[in-house]
This record gives structure tokens, C-alpha cells and sequence, in this order.
């Protein structure tokens, strides 16, 4: 069960961030063949955002993705996933995809509680 988390500047339009969490949530259940209420994605609002010295505004800021879920997917799974959540959050969020961070962190058998029970 993966568990996204996207760190990101609102968006001007509110509906985008609907949008984009849905899209997030398509692109990685079709990259790793998972079930789509298995997934669950959320928006972090970042209230201020630099690159360097430099603070953004939403139409220049990049947002931070990071994805959990427990290990045993194969590297090339995990590399279609980013590629895809990123182009899907880029999309949603009319932002060009380079400027979109993505990263997959497997959690540790016993470090995760879901379903009503801790996985092994």
C-alpha cells in the first residue's frame, strides 16, 4: 500500500490540487499494478518555498512527492512510478515535469501499520 505525500505551494485554482492528487494516485496504481483504494495520497500545503535564496511563487515553485510503501517492488517498477507520478503531478499542476521531485522510500518489515495490523 503506497502512501504519497505531495509538499507543495496551493495552487491558484483550489480544484488543481483534486486533480492532481487523482492523477498521482492513477499513474502509480498503473505503473505497479496496484488497486487504486490502496493507494493513498496526500497534499501538504507549504506555506513558503525557496530555490537557494530565492522564494517562489506557485507558478515557479517545485513540489516535493514522497512515496512510502513497504519493500519487494523491483527497481524498474519503482523508476515507472516516479516517472509516472511525476508527469501526472506536472500536468495536474501545469508545471514543467523537470521541475517536479519525486522520491520512493521503502519502509522496514515491523515499520508499518495498516489494515489494523503491523506488516512483517
Amino acid at each position: 500500500m503506497p502512501v504519497v505525500f505531495i509538499y507543495a505551494l496551493p495552487p491558484p485554482e483550489p480544484e488543481r490540487v483534486d486533480v492532481c492528487l487523482s492523477a498521482v494516485v492513477h499513474a502509480i496504481t498503473a505503473a505497479i499494478h496496484c488497486a487504486p483504494d490502496t493507494v493513498w495520497a496526500h497534499w501538504v500545503d507549504v506555506r513558503a518555498m525557496h530555490i537557494g535564496e530565492r522564494p517562489q511563487g506557485f507558478d515557479g515553485h517545485c513540489p516535493a512527492i514522497v512515496i512510502r510503501a513497504r519493500p519487494g517492488r523491483s527497481t524498474t517498477a519503482v523508476a515507472s512510478a516516479l516517472q509516472a507520478v511525476a508527469e501526472a503531478a506536472a500536468l495536474a499542476l501545469d508545471l514543467p515535469v523537470e521541475d517536479v521531485w519525486a522520491c520512493w522510500e521503502n519502509t522496514s518489515p515491523g515499520a508499518v501499520f495498516s489494515g489494523g495490523t503491523v506488516h512483517l
